[in-house]
């Protein structure tokens, strides 16, 4: 799939840029891509270990700074704006580049952004009982097998009987992807939770949340809206942490909303200024 750079857009409308989660790829915007692709490009790249950069080695010294930066270099060479997207493990990503770049994020869209270190920066007992259980997993995916890993973690955030419906060479290409997984899971959780607390964006910040999620998926998102006074939190129905995935049109036409809304509020902003 030819993925459009921060190049391709029209002059009038800014470009999405597009953060996929663990265990998946740029690809995973597709439908998004599709949808927008008369309107605005959208830059969908893929993180570091996983696409056309794939490898079962994961690096043990990196950390989520310099996971985003080629994100964060892409925005800054294109020398506009850009709305930003991001699912999952990509919220950790995401809220690393707004952190570097505020100035450059015109929004911020998160489809149930799992940042372990959300849980970290309550006093809420029920927070961390959730921690714990993603902790948990992250040792059943460093511990075992790829095969037996990759199977708590699918189940895990999809469904529970989901890896039993993947094709082998599904379950086989997932299974050699737990070591990079661990390592997501690494990078998110050793941000200090006062880092989090401390990033400034002023923007609009939507949250978006499927209905039939986990409740780790859904607290974090709900602290967020806390943390930015800002932000809103729409419920999609009928899917859940993979909803980006299975009802990928849903969530596109979803993130469109939000981010032309958005983009109709700042106009509307800009003409009363001018007094038009």
């Amino acid at each position: 799939m030819h993925i459009p750079q921060l190049s391709d857009y029209r002059e009038d409308l800014l470009p999405i840029t597009a953060i996929h989660g663990s265990a998946s790829t740029g690809s995973l915007w597709r439908q998004l891509a599709t949808l927008s692709m008369a309107r605005r490009a959208v830059f969908a790249p893929d993180l570091t270990g996983y696409g056309i950069d794939e490898t079962p080695e994961p690096d043990t010294l990196s950390t989520l700074e310099e996971r985003a930066w080629p994100i964060i270099d892409a925005i800054e060479q294109s020398g506009r704006p850009t709305h930003l997207v991001a699912h999952s493990f990509g919220g950790s990503v995401a809220l690393e580049v707004v952190a570097r770049i505020p100035h450059q994020i015109t929004s911020l869209t998160l489809f149930e952004p799992v940042s372990p270190s959300l849980l970290r920066g309550t006093d809420q007992p029920e927070d961390l009982s959730l921690l714990g259980d993603i902790l948990g997993l992250s040792e059943i995916v460093r511990g075992t097998s790829g095969a037996v890993g990759m199977e708590s973690f699918i189940n895990f955030w999809h469904e529970a009987d989901a890896w039993s419906r993947l094709s082998d060479n599904a379950r086989a290409r997932l299974a050699r992807l737990a070591p990079v997984v661990h390592q997501d899971f690494r990078e998110a959780y050793s941000v200090e939770p006062h880092v989090l607390s401390a990033i400034r964006y002023q923007g609009p910040v939507n949250l978006l949340v499927g209905e039939q999620t986990n409740a780790h998926a859904k607290r974090m998102s709900e602290i967020l809206t806390l943390q930015f006074p800002q932000a809103s939190l729409l419920k999609l129905a009928g899917m859940g942490h993979m909803g980006p995935l299975t009802h990928s049109e849903i969530v596109g036409n979803a993130i469109l909303e939000v981010i032309e809304r958005v983009e109709s509020e700042a106009q509307s902003v800009r003409l009363a200024a001018s007094g038009g």
